[in-house]
Formats: C-alpha cells, sequence, structure tokens
C-alpha cells in the first residue's frame, strides 16, 4: 500500500490542507512499513503477460476549472503507455505515446511529484506519483524507453498516404512504427484502434523524385512567408506492395528513410545473420590520384569499418545485411575501395589533422594494397570517434602478433580473400 492509499483509508482530508496530520500519518505508516531496504519500488510487480511495466499513478483530467486528479493503473507496451480506471477493465481509457516525446518535472504548483509528458503532436499530460521513490522509477522507466525508441529508429508522426486503390487520393494519418517492424496509421495521435497496419521487415524506401529538386523545395518553403509545405513523395516497397507516401518536410522524408532503413534490415538480419559492422557513416574523403584536376578534391563517403579490421567506403549508403559474413565478396564488389587493416606485415599510422585545414581529419597510411586513407568528418567529435574505433582495431592486430599463437595466423580463422 502506498503513502496516499494509508492516508486516503485513514480518513484525512487534504493534504495541502492538514499537514501536520499528513506529517503524523507518514511517520506511523513508515513505521507498519518497515524501514527501507534501498532499493526502488518495481514496476514489474503489476504487469502481465506482454507488459513491460505496471503501477499506479495519478493523471489531471478535464478542462479549465473542472480539471482533477484521477487515479489510474498505466500499463508500459513497448513505447506506449495505456491508462486503465481499474486493473480489471479489458480496454484502456486512453494512450500516451512516448516515441519522440519528452518530459519534465513541475514544482510550481501544490501537487507533489508531480511532472509532465511533452510531445509535438499532442497535448500535454500531467502526471503525479505516489512519493518521490516512486516518482524516481517512473521517470526512468519512460526516459530510457524514449532513448531507446530513438535509437532503434522507430518513428511516430503525421503522413500523407495514398489511397491502396487510388480511388479516393491522399490521406492524412499520424503513423506509429514500433521496435517490431510493424507500421500503424491512426486517425489521431491519441486514437486507440488503428485504422490498418503495413509489415516493414524486408522492405525497401524509394525517394520519389530528384533529391536536389527536393533540397530547392524545402528552401523555398522555409522563406515562404506562408510557411506552406510542400509535397516530398517516397515508396515503401514490400514483399507483396508498394505503397506512396509523402511528407510536408525533406527532413521529414529523412526521417522515414532512416526508420524504413532500420526495420526493413530487420528480417534479412534474422535470416542471414549479425552483421559485422562495428562502425559506420558519412565522412569527406580525399582522393588519392596523383593529377591536379580534380583527382585530390573531397568527395562524400560512406565509411564501414568491420570486426575483420577493413575499411570500405561507398558512393551512398549501403544496409547492414551487406556485411553479413556470407555477404562479403558482394560488400567489396560494391566498393569504391576498402584497406585490409588486418593484413599481415604492415604498419599503420592514424593522425588527427590538428594543424591541417580541416581540425576534424584524419589519415591512415598501409594496409595490405599499400595506399593512403585521408579523410575528414562532420565535425571534431566525430572524428574523434573514428579515431577511437580505428585505434582499437590497430591495437588488437599487434597484440594478436604478439601472441604465442594469434588467431590470424591460423588460416581456418582467416577472412583475408
Amino acid at each position: 500500500m502506498s503513502l496516499n492509499a494509508f492516508v486516503a483509508k485513514s480518513g484525512a482530508l487534504e493534504f495541502k490542507q492538514k499537514k501536520q496530520k499528513k506529517s503524523l500519518l507518514a511517520a506511523l505508516f513508515g513505521c507498519i512499513r518497515g524501514p527501507s531496504t534501498g532499493e526502488g519500488p518495481s514496476l514489474l510487480q503489476e504487469a502481465g503477460p506482454g507488459e513491460d511495466a505496471a503501477g499506479w499513478m495519478l493523471k489531471l483530467g478535464g478542462k479549465g476549472n473542472m480539471q482533477l486528479w484521477q487515479r489510474r493503473i498505466f500499463v508500459l507496451k513497448g513505447t506506449e503507455l495505456f491508462y486503465y480506471k481499474d486493473r480489471a477493465d479489458t480496454e484502456p481509457k486512453g494512450v500516451i505515446r512516448l516515441c519522440g516525446a519528452s518530459f519534465y518535472f513541475v514544482k510550481s504548483t501544490d501537487k507533489e511529484n508531480h511532472f509532465r509528458i511533452k510531445h509535438p503532436d499532442f497535448k500535454i499530460r500531467d502526471l503525479a506519483c505516489d512519493d518521490e521513490r516512486w516518482l524516481d522509477t517512473w521517470t526512468t522507466c519512460i526516459q530510457e524507453t524514449i532513448d531507446k525508441a530513438a535509437k532503434q529508429k522507430e518513428m511516430a508522426g503525421w503522413i500523407y498516404k495514398k489511397d491502396k486503390g487510388g480511388k479516393h487520393g491522399w490521406k492524412k494519418r499520424y503513423a506509429v512504427v514500433d521496435g517490431s517492424g510493424i507500421l500503424r496509421y491512426f486517425e489521431n495521435p491519441d486514437d486507440l484502434v488503428c485504422k490498418g497496419e503495413l509489415n516493414l521487415k524486408d522492405s525497401t524506401f524509394e525517394t520519389i523524385g530528384d533529391e536536389r529538386d527536393s533540397l530547392k523545395q524545402a528552401r523555398r518553403s522555409r522563406s515562404s512567408s506562408s510557411g506552406t509545405g510542400g509535397k516530398f513523395l517516397f515508396n515503401i516497397i514490400m514483399a507483396n506492395q508498394v505503397r506512396q507516401f509523402y511528407t510536408e518536410g525533406f527532413s521529414d522524408r529523412q526521417k522515414w528513410k532512416a526508420c524504413v532503413d532500420t526495420m526493413g534490415a530487420l528480417r534479412r538480419q534474422s535470416l542471414l545473420g549479425e552483421s559485422d559492422i562495428v562502425e559506420k557513416g558519412w565522412i569527406m574523403k580525399k582522393g588519392g590520384g596523383s593529377s591536379l584536376l580534380g583527382r585530390k578534391n573531397w568527395k562524400k563517403r560512406y565509411l564501414v569499418l568491420t570486426k575483420d579490421r577493413e575499411l570500405y567506403w561507398f558512393a551512398s549508403q549501403v544496409y547492414d545485411q551487406l556485411f553479413i559474413p556470407s555477404m562479403r565478396d558482394t560488400a567489396r564488389s560494391q566498393a569504391l575501395g576498402f584497406i585490409e587493416l588486418h593484413a599481415s606485415s604492415t604498419s599503420f599510422r592514424v593522425e588527427g589533422g590538428y594543424a591541417s585545414k580541416y581540425n576534424h581529419s584524419f589519415k591512415i597510411e598501409g594496409g595490405a594494397r599499400k595506399r593512403g586513407f585521408e579523410a575528414r568528418a562532420e565535425t571534431h567529435v566525430g572524428m574523434l570517434e573514428w579515431l577511437k574505433k580505428i585505434e582499437t582495431a590497430i591495437k588488437e592486430i599487434e597484440e594478436a602478433s604478439k601472441s604465442p599463437n594469434p588467431k590470424t595466423s591460423d588460416p581456418a580463422n582467416s577472412n583475408m580473400v
């Protein structure tokens, strides 16, 4: 039993009106409950099958002067926080979607342990916990859920969906993609019943139109006094169908691309195995030619570092499943180039270009093909991340070479072609 429930059963009046009575009852509650174990309360005790967390909180409901704090049981499933009037209810009263949300504590009201969940697509939700321990437990759970959704490229936002038959034109829908790769779309952000769903596993993203025209359109939209957006079209290609969508912003379409790319790789990775990628991302690579007329200019490249200590660079972003061990020959054929850092009898030199024109550049010399590699990241922090990964790979090579029985000396363990 919580402190608030104990006080309520004791016949106490409102806390703010009877602070002395509250203090007395709180002390009595502590004596009955016994000393604290030092561990926070658990959200798993009330959770049932398929539920990630469950527990009681207070929710501010109503409008204007008719707002009241209502006690509700909250159940977390994935990134959706459902609330019920009673644990025995089969249907929730509402839902708070945490993907893309944030929360902050509120101290300006009379309500204790008060916090708010804020989301760009629905109204602010005011919640409160029984005590500080429950407040810490719930806010930690919510923050971890928000962070996990961002890491997994889960998505929630407005999108325009073309009718499957093409008879009714475009419909504005609120789309939610969970970590399992299922896209559900709703008429409103806080609807409980979805209008339909799509399985994004093994799907691909296809941009409609020229990318340069899209960027020009985005700039015109930002500079327009009306502030109206455009139509940034794209297809989601699935095994049995192709569905067309558009967003009103170029950046929104890029977010959907990242989401579909991530979810589309789920099934392929589960079928083929785990990717060998250690680090990946866009960099600017300097050309390695000898001509002064354009061969040494900087070009944007997609860089991939593998567990086998190989650096690949591509003209465009590639799927992670391309670096499943069984797909390595395909990766090499599609790459613009690569360096084998694991090759024997090869020396390497990694430098941070602090004295160069770009203070976020780095250079590698060596490799089995005896070629240099000079690149710069978008930021200094990005450069340091790349250097850390590469230096770790080189250190592992050196330690393996000093070992009496290095793995690289065993032909069965070698991944070199």
